[in-house]
């Protein structure tokens, strides 16, 4: 019996730990973000292509361009 009363509580403190969760979902997505981060959240990733995922690809596809150039000559 001490153990059923044990796993109510925990159960109506779970609840109200996911109800507080619940609450603080809605008001998260009822504030809107500022120009300065809208701002930022359009740039990060632009600049994050131009310069890692460029300079990686050019990397990767100037390596193949030399392997297949230097297989080409063998056979």
């Amino acid at each position: 019996m001490d153990q059923n009363a044990k796993v109510v509580q925990e159960l109506k403190e779970l609840k109200q730990k996911v109800a507080s969760l619940e609450d603080l979902l809605i008001t998260g997505r009822k504030e809107k973000a500022g120009p300065g981060r809208t701002f930022m959240d359009a740039i990060l990733p632009l600049l994050f292509g131009l310069f890692v995922v460029g300079p990686v690809a050019v990397v990767v596809i100037g390596v193949l361009m030399i392997v297949i150039s230097w297989v080409g000559k063998r056979f």
